[in-house]
């Protein structure tokens, strides 16, 4: 009755995470036979299988996601608990969390700047479209966009958010756009799944919808105005409120075709709290309201 083996964990969370023991071996960079090898030791000490083996796939049995449960747990303690005794004995660390928006349009333009005030802090960027998940991650802090509260988290406020219709300054001057009905000239950029879009901006100014002369679907924001800098339509970007709207880290300038619409939408900076990096955290609120007010390109 004495739990498996340790070093048997992260193959099984990998292959119950992914549901493939091939795909947990590119992870892992080992074969999936030895993934498979494995898995069958696991269950052969648990007793009891964790997998249905199906043609090309695999799936959960009822304990297997029950374990799996465990494990993601007991890893996430391990690596949170790694990172914190790292934090305290080798060198100070800052992992901050960001939308890869956020990450090239306002923080890597400035952190030199927070590199010099703080020379002797190791920083990393976790750059992704994904919500930042303090429990998977040892993350120290992140930027949402959203509403509170975050459960076990501190969220301190940054700024509001207003959204802006841009364009490159030939594609404005081409079709002016005096009012949103005005856009039915335009291809309107649409970002999947976004926090803040089109329909979202139509219910803000009261109508049943935005004209268009066409649709382009991409995958980020940050892809969203490339496709605007390459004149293939409009996009709708969410920036800070107040702050400049062109993007200083654009190749082409992209200008505001209308006036910036106040959205309910907020940015926060948000840590788990007692992390004992209470004066590094302050410090890093305090960089980052300063560069995102002057940055202007809080997105979602």
């Amino acid at each position: 009755m004495r739990p498996p083996p340790l070093q048997l964990l992260p193959a099984f969370e990998a292959s119950a995470r992914l549901l493939s023991f091939s795909k947990a071996a590119v992870e892992l960079h080992v074969t999936p036979a030895a993934i498979s090898q494995q898995m069958r030791q696991l269950e052969a000490y648990l007793g009891f299988p964790l997998f249905q083996r199906l043609t090309r796939r695999v799936e959960l049995t009822d304990a297997g996601r029950q374990f799996a449960e465990v494990v993601t747990q007991t890893l996430a303690t391990y690596r949170r608990g790694h990172a914190e005794l790292m934090d305290r004995f080798i060198k100070p660390s800052l992992r901050l969390a960001m939308t890869p928006q956020v990450a090239h349009r306002y923080v890597l333009p400035r952190l030199s700047e927070f590199q010099a005030q703080h020379p002797g802090v190791s920083i990393s960027l976790d750059a992704s479209m994904g919500l930042a998940d303090f429990e998977e991650e040892p993350l120290d802090a992140a930027i949402r966009v959203g509403a509170r509260p975050w459960p076990g988290l501190e969220a301190w406020f940054i700024c509001d958010c207003d959204a802006v219709v841009m364009a490159t300054p030939e594609l404005a001057a081409r079709h002016p756009v005096n009012q949103l009905e005005d856009l039915r000239h335009h291809t309107l950029i649409h970002r999947r799944n976004p926090q803040f879009g089109w329909e979202a901006l139509a219910q803000l100014a009261g109508i049943p919808r935005i004209p268009s002369a066409g649709d382009l679907v991409v995958d980020s924001d940050l892809a969203a105005l490339h496709a605007a800098e390459q004149g293939l339509g409009v996009a709708l970007s969410i920036m800070p409120s107040g702050s400049p709207a062109q993007g200083d880290a654009s190749p082409v300038r992209l200008v505001p075709a209308l006036a910036p619409f106040k959205t309910p939408l907020k940015v926060y900076f948000v840590f788990r709290p007692h992390s004992g990096k209470d004066d590094l955290l302050r410090a890093t609120f305090e960089w980052l309201r300063a560069s995102v007010v002057a940055g202007g390109a809080a997105d979602t």
